[in-house]
């Protein structure tokens, strides 16, 4: 919603409409709900005689203090076309990759809630009849079916007070690593330990940092002010843990690129940029260009880990149904032998 608002506003702007006549127009095609309640309560304080981001501030909850400082930053330097421009493209390439990172998720996800829904019905409606058929047979049954006949009896008496207490647990350990910062901080820890799954997080946090901060200091917000921004507006523990010992640096007058070494989070090569981009004087183009390459980073990797996973999960599924079938259906081809 606010990516249609923002390019909306650009092109009516862009075509030389007021402001508040684009607002106006713009809101007019909003859909009734929350966004454009807002929209028209910003439209009545312009009105009353508040600029734009004064009036963007008193709603956080669509517009980001990201979003707000750049309004700032364009009206003091007359700007406001081009940093709509610059703003609709940021949310659209942040979007894209949010999306990227979801859907290599959400197919593992899918897989293993499919399975998971699966084996819960063969373990606890199955196979109980088949284990009745053996223990009806009785004989001597082979080691496999032996100990899933074990799993099954197990599933039978406490599969649901099993699924509860993993579900309880599960719920309990997520709300704790997100409502308490100890435990957003090890959850963020934990995640960026991941093999594979760590690096692309990582990267995307890092993509975004540089995005954030290069789209701020080319729109005219000072750094110190930027970093002010990102304190507030990056999700990562960790990342905003070494944004506020960059700050501290920066306050004590030491430069950008050893603050950011100091820290230990971000890589050598963007570290080596940044102080390129200080000696250049072009340290927003040079944040943006190391954007780009990230984001080119986490789209090969997303693409490589979705080719590597798919394989990896047909055959774990696969060897656990082949273990399943072996193990029923082999006693079966040999009744003979299970009679006494």
């Amino acid at each position: 919603m606010i990516i249609t608002f923002t390019r909306q506003l650009f092109i009516l702007m862009k075509a030389g409409i007021p402001l508040l006549k684009a607002l106006q127009i713009v809101c007019t095609q909003l859909p009734p709900g929350k966004f454009r309640a807002d929209v028209e309560s910003v439209i009545q304080d312009i009105q009353q005689g508040k600029s734009f981001s004064e009036a963007l501030t008193n709603y956080r909850r669509f517009f980001s203090l990201f979003y707000i400082n750049m309004i700032k930053a364009a009206e003091v330097s007359g700007n406001l076309t081009g940093i709509l421009k610059e703003l609709s493209q940021h949310l659209t390439e942040q979007r894209r990759i949010s999306r990227q990172v979801q859907s290599a998720f959400m197919y593992p996800i899918f897989v293993l809630v499919i399975a998971t829904v699966i084996l819960v019905v063969l373990f606890m409606f199955v196979l109980p009849v088949f284990t009745r058929i053996f223990e009806d047979l009785g004989g001597k049954l082979p080691p496999a079916t032996a100990f899933l006949i074990s799993i099954t009896n197990f599933a039978s008496q406490w599969g649901w007070l099993f699924l509860f207490l993993v579900t309880v647990i599960v719920t309990t350990l997520i709300l704790l690593g997100l409502k308490t910062n100890r435990g957003r901080y090890i959850s963020n820890l934990v995640i960026w330990r991941i093999p594979i799954l760590g690096h692309l997080a990582k990267s995307v946090e890092i993509a975004r940092f540089c995005r954030t901060l290069g789209t701020l200091l080319s729109s005219g917000v000072t750094l110190v002010k930027g970093f002010e921004v990102l304190l507030e507006t990056t999700p990562s523990v960790l990342l905003r843990q070494a944004i506020a010992e960059i700050q501290d640096s920066l306050e004590q007058g030491d430069n950008l690129s050893s603050a950011m070494e100091e820290t230990g989070i971000f890589p050598l090569t963007l570290v080596k940029m940044i102080q390129v981009g200080e000696e250049s004087g072009k340290i927003a183009d040079l944040f943006l260009d190391a954007a780009e390459d990230y984001e080119e980073e986490v789209s090969f990797a997303v693409s490589g880990f979705l080719s590597v996973l798919e394989p990896v999960l047909i055959v774990v599924m696969g060897a656990i149904v082949g273990f399943i079938v072996i193990s029923l259906f082999f006693p079966i081809f040999t009744l003979s032998g299970l009679v006494k």
